[in-house]
């Protein structure tokens, strides 16, 4: 009885844990603005308030994280994609009402 119970309490544990379709797959965010302006924007933002920041150009967009920065234990991720007229911003481990979430905000 006490490995059904230990085997059941796993599961939920594993359950819970395990990332949801919808945590991989966010909605984007639209913008208007070129790449190169939101990208200059959200720079100047991370600039402003000394945060350590890498941008990788793609040719159709980038992303900015600050993977591999020193005391940065979970990093976050921006990437940009050109669709035309419009930009489409993801974001991956953003919290909402953080630095990184203000600078998008104030950039879109």
């Amino acid at each position: 009885m006490k490995g059904a119970g230990l085997v059941t309490l796993l599961s939920v544990t594993a359950t819970a844990a395990a990332p949801s379709f919808a945590d991989r797959n966010p909605r984007p965010i639209v913008t208007a603005k070129s790449t190169e302006a939101f990208a200059q924007c959200f720079a100047q933002a991370e600039d402003e308030r000394s945060a350590s920041w890498w941008f990788v150009p793609n040719g159709k967009g980038g992303t900015f994280s600050n993977a591999g920065a020193a005391k940065v234990d979970k990093p976050y991720f921006v990437m940009i994609s050109d669709r035309g007229t419009r930009r489409e911003i993801q974001v991956q481990d953003v919290a909402e009402g953080s630095p990184e979430a203000g600078g998008i905000k104030q950039c879109i």
